[in-house]
This record gives C-alpha cells, sequence and structure tokens, in this order.
C-alpha cells in the first residue's frame, strides 16, 4: 500500500495547495460581492444558486462516483462509460433546468431572480459537465491537473466579477460573471483530457437506463443531501425575505469553500479504498484510518478556530453590515467537521458497493431538516436554519459511521483524534489568553500553537512522513 499512499499524499496536496490559493481568490470575490451588491442584493444572488442546486443535482445523480468505480475496474470501456453518461447528462439537463425556470417563474415574481435563474442555468450545467473529465483524472490519480485549471478559472471569476462592479450591472451582471467563469472551466477541462480521451456524447439508451438503476441509490442520497443543504434557503426567501437569506447565505459560501476539502481527500482516496476492499478487511482498514486521522487532523482546526473569531472574519470579509452572520458561521462551521467524518465513511459504503444503504438515512434527514425548517423558521429564521442543519448532518454522520461498523467491522483508531482535539482546544485557549486585536495575527498565532502541538504529540505518524518525502522526491 506504500505506492497508493503516495499518490494519495501527492493528489492531496496539490489539491490542498490549490484550494488553499481557490479559497483565498473565492473570498476576496465574496467581500467584492457582499460589500457591493448589500445584504439583499447577495441574498438574491444567493437564492438563485441555491434554487438551481436543487435541481442541477439532478444531472449529478450519484453519477460521478459510480463513474470513477466503473472506470477504475474496466478502464478499456472508458469512453464508452463516460460518453454515455455525457449523452445523459445533455438530455436531463434540458428537461430539469427547463422545469427549474418554469418554477421559478411560478414562485417569484421577481425578475432579477426569475431571470438570474435562466442564466445560471447554464453555469449549473457546466458544472455538471465539468464532473466527466474529473471523473477520469480522478481515476488515474490526476487531480493535479484539476487543480490549475480551478485556479485558473477562480481567477477568471474575479476578474469578471470586478469588471461586472465597475459596470455597475447589478446581480445579474455578477450571475453573468459566474457562468461565464464555470463555461470556462469546463472548456479548459475537457481540452486538458482531450489528448487521453476524447470526450463525445453517446446516445445508447439501454446503457443509459443501466447507469441510472445502478446510480439510483447512491443518487436518491446525493438528491436527498442536496435537499437539506439547500431548502433552508429557500423556505427563508419564501417565510422571511431575502434579508435573511444574505445574513444566512453569505457565511454559508464561506463555509462551502471549506466543505470542498474532504471531497477533494476522500475523491483521491476512493479509488484506493475500492482496490483495498478487494484485497482484505486488513488493508481496507489501514486506509479508512489513515483517511480519518487526516480528517480529524484537518477538521478540528477549523472548527475550533471558526469559533473563536467568527463575528471579526465575517466583518473583515463581508463588512459591518453582515456582523449578525458571525453567530450564524460559528454555528454552520460545525458541518465542516461532520462533512470531514461523513465524507470517509460514505465513501467508504460506497466504495463496498452497498451504496443502497445510504437511501434510509438521507431520507430521514431531509423529511427532519424540512419539517424543523417549516416549524421553526418563522420564529427563529436564519438561527432556526443554521442548527437544524448541523443537527440533520450529525444525525447522518452517527448513521453511516454505525452502517460501517455493521459492514466492515471497521472502527476509527481514536489516538490521532484525541491530539487533534487537545490540540485545537490549546490553540483556542491562546488565541484568548492573547486577545490579539488584528485577525490576521489571531489566525497566525493559533496557527502556530495547533502545528507546534502536532509536531510535539507526534499526531502525524512517521510512516505517514516518510510518505510525504518520497512524493516531494
Amino acid at each position: 500500500m506504500t505506492s497508493a499512499t503516495r499518490k494519495i499524499a501527492y493528489n492531496t496536496i496539490v489539491q490542498v495547495v490549490a484550494r488553499a490559493i481557490v479559497t483565498a481568490i473565492s473570498i476576496v470575490a465574496i467581500a467584492y460581492i457582499a460589500r457591493y451588491l448589500g445584504v439583499i442584493g447577495i441574498g438574491k444572488y444567493n437564492l438563485i444558486f441555491a434554487y438551481l442546486g436543487l435541481f442541477g443535482v439532478i444531472l449529478d445523480f450519484g453519477f460521478f462516483l459510480l463513474q470513477v468505480r466503473e472506470i477504475t475496474k474496466t478502464p478499456d470501456r472508458e469512453a464508452v462509460i463516460i460518453g454515455n453518461v455525457f449523452g445523459l447528462k445533455l438530455a436531463l439537463s434540458l428537461v430539469v433546468f427547463g422545469a427549474a425556470y418554469l418554477a421559478a417563474l411560478f414562485i417569484y415574481h421577481d425578475p432579477v431572480i426569475t431571470t438570474g435563474v435562466l442564466v445560471g442555468a447554464f453555469s449549473q450545467a457546466s458544472l455538471s459537465y465539468a464532473q466527466l473529465p474529473i471523473s477520469l483524472f480522478q481515476a488515474r490519480l490526476q487531480m493535479d491537473r484539476v487543480a490549475i485549471s480551478n485556479v485558473l478559472t477562480r481567477v477568471l471569476y474575479v476578474i469578471l466579477v470586478l469588471a461586472a462592479i465597475r459596470a455597475n450591472v447589478g446581480v445579474l451582471g455578477i450571475v453573468l460573471a459566474a457562468t461565464i467563469a464555470n463555461i470556462a472551466a469546463l472548456i479548459l477541462q475537457m481540452a486538458l483530457i482531450w489528448p487521453q480521451t476524447p470526450i463525445l456524447p453517446r446516445w445508447d439508451i439501454a446503457y443509459w437506463w443501466y447507469f441510472i438503476k445502478e446510480a439510483a441509490p447512491l443518487g436518491a442520497a446525493v438528491v436527498l443531501a442536496t435537499i437539506y443543504f439547500r431548502i433552508d434557503s429557500v423556505l427563508l426567501s419564501v417565510l422571511k425575505g431575502n434579508y435573511e437569506v444574505g445574513i444566512y447565505t453569505t457565511p454559508y459560501k464561506i463555509v462551502e469553500v471549506v466543505l470542498t476539502l474532504p471531497t477533494i481527500f476522500m475523491s483521491s482516496v476512493f479509488p484506493i479504498l475500492t482496490k483495498a476492499l478487494a484485497e482484505s478487511r486488513a488493508a481496507a482498514a489501514r486506509v479508512f484510518r489513515k483517511a480519518f486521522d487526516f480528517s480529524a487532523l484537518l477538521g478540528w482546526p477549523i472548527v475550533v478556530g471558526t469559533m473563536m473569531v467568527g463575528t471579526p472574519l465575517m466583518v473583515a470579509i463581508a463588512g459591518r453590515e453582515f456582523t449578525a452572520s458571525g453567530l450564524v458561521l460559528q454555528i454552520i462551521i460545525w458541518t465542516t467537521l461532520m462533512s470531514f467524518f461523513g465524507a470517509v465513511m460514505t465513501y467508504t459504503v460506497i466504495a463496498a458497493g452497498r451504496q443502497r444503504l445510504l437511501t434510509l438515512p438521507y431520507v430521514a434527514a431531509a423529511l427532519f431538516n424540512v419539517a424543523a425548517n417549516l416549524i421553526l423558521i418563522p420564529r427563529y429564521s436564519y438561527i432556526a436554519a443554521s442548527y437544524i442543519t448541523v443537527a440533520t448532518e450529525a444525525l447522518v454522520v452517527l448513521y453511516v459511521s454505525i452502517l460501517v461498523y455493521r459492514l466492515l467491522r471497521i472502527t476509527p483508531a481514536w489516538a490521532v483524534t484525541g491530539k487533534a482535539i487537545a490540540g485545537s482546544l490549546i490553540m483556542a485557549g491562546a488565541i484568548y489568553w492573547f486577545k490579539l486585536d488584528n485577525l490576521i495575527l489571531n489566525v497566525l498565532l493559533g496557527t502556530a500553537v495547533y502545528g507546534m502541538v502536532v509536531f510535539v504529540t507526534r499526531a502525524v505518524p512517521r510512516d505517514i512522513l516518510r510518505e510525504l518525502k518520497l512524493v516531494k522526491q
């Protein structure tokens, strides 16, 4: 498994570095957009993409991981697999986004929102189509190319946002900027994969049905997960207003940037975990535990650190108009930790080929989330939505963790997690003790303290350090 670990480490390091760059660029974009549009304006902007996300998830429907799994198992058929998924997505996008626009005309009477849905549909479709080349890069552990593409197109996005602000074109101009950037990302990733595997649509209806049936259990889980992550913004817009949507969704945008980390990491682990499960339970347990340890080391300091600097962070990014968003950020940041651990558990179930068992927890989570939001949002507004999101994610992680144990009898090794928690608490104590007024100094202090604790306690095992040295070479 040494070579496999090196591949995972290399892919993860490249993606984490790229994600750090993309995160910084995205936060700059959020800062400009928030200060330009204000709470109500950014509420409309975020609502457009939250609404489209509820429909756009149907285009993915669990296809991505199934693509990676099928290509890993039968690499000689990758052109057939990827071509048919492309054709299927093209057909679905016409139906899905047509329905989304018609429904928006019925639900919303604001022309900014309805026109934004129409323009943003092209952005959402491009994001879905981009999963095709990404799945090929993922199966081959060549995610460095995706990382480079993400950085370049995110820079383009910021340039377009600044141009839209200078032209004073309002919410729709920002939506158009995001759409152009996502279309550019699709074109670039298609160009990068073309020399290896040209992606052309295929129209084998029989294969489409096979793929839909195979993906259905996971697809249902993905759809339901998207519902309980996105429906709160839509319900806030209907039950409250665009101001509440703006206060709630702006910190959510920041958290969403961080939420890509567990997916990036576990996407790199997934092909290796699939092969390990085919070898033996012991081999799978080793991969699983390393993944869980990494998630703990990265997840705990992010959550605890954000709890300490939540409000100053929101004010620094979006301005004093978003002071109320600080509390929202301190609450929903816990979904990051849940997502780290949840990704490890969920990907393990999928790698074992038991994705059908994921439907039940996501059905229960979606029902709980919608019901709780309908009951509590009218009285407690975005604070209720924040707590409900965290509670929903916690319920899913608990259920899937039990599922992993029952299926594979695999449990985490808790030593590294304990050190991560201890380091995060010591970090929080240092930030509280010194009470620095400068946000950047607090972040640097917390990072230094946590890093020292991890180093002193040897939270990162020596064999992993040796692997990283080999990757560097």
